[in-house]
């Protein structure tokens, strides 16, 4: 049984909590702003959204853009947060590589990825696991649903992942966590899922660490 994240005591100032967008939504999507209402209560605490400078200009112009390269990415993130401050880092998407590279230059004491994007679509041979590598020992949760096509459950289970990254399946669940009506789940349900789950995770190593 988790602990209770209300009762939890944490080391970490839970104001110091941070969410990333990932490629193609910024914190306007529903999901992230649902995801986040329910983490908070979970928490109780603020979790800070943190829209990169493209995402700004998408929204702003309503015209979409590839992100940049994810180096310029780490580094813009990067300086928006006190390197020395321990931190909680929680990604969504391409926001999971962002959080994983940080681990390295950040006093990042708990990542928790929303859909890791494990390789670029039906490009298993391009994966992604070095972000992963350079996670830096940080307690590391992926959220994943078993039919990603970013990282599918028969790809992920067959590779030698860090021991510190510990994974969640969501059950029927792609990408962007919608489920098939044959699993009788409706997002909300989902989203709650994983806000219980990473809430659980933040508090129990906060606790240990």
């Amino acid at each position: 049984m988790g602990i209770p994240c209300h009762r939890a005591t944490f080391s970490v100032d839970m104001s110091n909590v941070y969410l990333l967008h990932g490629a193609g939504a910024g914190h306007e999507s529903v999901f992230l702003q649902a995801f986040k209402h329910e983490l908070e209560v979970l928490l109780n605490a603020t979790v800070t959204p943190i829209t990169l400078s493209y995402m700004k200009e998408i929204e702003k112009t309503g015209k979409k853009r590839p992100p940049p390269r994810l180096p310029k990415l780490v580094t813009e993130v990067g300086e928006s947060i006190d390197a020395q401050a321990p931190v909680v880092l929680i990604g969504k998407s391409m926001g999971g590589r962002i959080i994983a590279e940080l681990c390295q230059t950040h006093d990042v004491k708990v990542c928790v990825a929303l859909g890791f994007p494990f390789y670029p679509a039906k490009k298993e041979d391009k994966h992604r696991l070095e972000n992963l590598q350079n996670s830096n020992g940080v307690p590391y949760l992926v959220c994943q649903g078993t039919r990603d096509s970013l990282g599918a459950v028969e790809w992920v289970t067959n590779q030698v992942l860090p021991s510190n990254v510990k994974l969640h399946w969501i059950e029927g669940a792609d990408h962007d966590f919608h489920v098939l009506k044959r699993y009788n789940r409706s997002q909300v349900l989902v989203i709650k899922e994983l806000a219980k789950v990473s809430a659980d995770f933040i508090a129990n190593h906060e606790t240990n660490s």
